[in-house]
C-alpha cells in the first residue's frame, strides 16, 4: 500500500469509470451477479464449448452429480475463499464426497483452504486431481514480484515433500486415504 496506495477491483474499471474507490467498485460488481443462471445453461454452454470445460464453486455431491451430466471436463471445489459466506463449509471438507459421487467421471480440483504443503497432501490423499494456490502466489507476487511467486511455490513444494517423507509416501502419485486419519477412525473402535 504504500507504493502503490488502498488496492482497487482492476478488473472492474471498465476504462469510463470515474470513481474507483473499493466500495463503489464492489457496488458494480453486485450489480452484475446474476442469480438465474440454471443448469440448461450450463448445457447449452457446453454445447457452444468445444474444449475442456470447467465449473468453479461446487460445495455438493448433488451439484457435482449434475455438473458431470451436463458434461463437465472438470470440477472446482471452492466456497470462493469463503469471502461470499463466512459460514459456508471448507472445500476440502467436501471433496471426499464430491469425489466419491463422480467416481472419476471428472477430474476434481480443490481451490481454496490451501496454505501449506500438508493441505496439498490432504487434498491429495481425498481424490483431487491437482490443488489451486493463488493465495500463496498472489502474497508472493505481492511482496516480491515474480521471484516472489517462485518463492512461494518453492515453498509449497519443499513443504510437500517434508510432508510425504514423513506420512511414509514415496510420491505425491502413491497419496489416498489410507495416509489420512480422519474423524471416522477416531470414533471408532480400534
Amino acid at each position: 500500500m504504500l507504493r502503490q496506495g488502498i488496492p482497487k477491483m482492476i478488473n472492474l474499471i471498465d476504462g469510463t469509470a470515474t470513481d474507483t474507490r473499493t466500495a463503489s467498485l464492489a457496488s458494480v460488481m453486485m450489480r452484475n451477479l446474476n442469480a438465474s443462471n440454471t443448469w440448461a445453461d450450463l448445457a447449452w454452454l457446453r454445447d457452444l464449448w468445444p474444449r475442456k470445460l470447467l465449473v468453479k464453486g461446487i460445495m455438493s455431491p448433488l451439484d457435482a452429480n449434475e455438473a458431470v451430466s451436463r458434461g463437465v471436463d472438470a470440477i472446482i471445489v471452492s466456497n470462493h475463499g469463503g469471502r461470499q459466506l463466512d459460514f459456508a463449509a471448507s472445500p476440502l471438507s467436501v471433496l471426499a464426497s464430491v469425489v466419491d459421487t463422480v467416481k472419476a467421471r471428472c477430474e476434481v480440483i480443490l481451490d481454496g483452504g490451501v496454505r501449506r504443503g500438508s493441505d496439498i497432501a490432504k487434498a491429495l490423499a481425498l481424490g483431487a486431481g491437482a490443488v489451486m494456490i493463488g493465495r500463496a502466489t498472489l502474497f508472493g507476487v505481492a511482496s516480491g514480484g515474480e521471484a516472489g511467486a517462485r518463492c512461494a511455490l518453492s515453498i509449497l513444494e519443499s513443504e510437500l515433500q517434508r510432508t510425504l517423507v514423513l506420512m511414509g509416501c514415496s510420491a505425491a502419485s502413491e497419496l489416498d486415504r489410507a495416509y489420512l486419519r480422519t474423524a471416522s477412525h477416531l470414533n471408532s473402535p480400534s
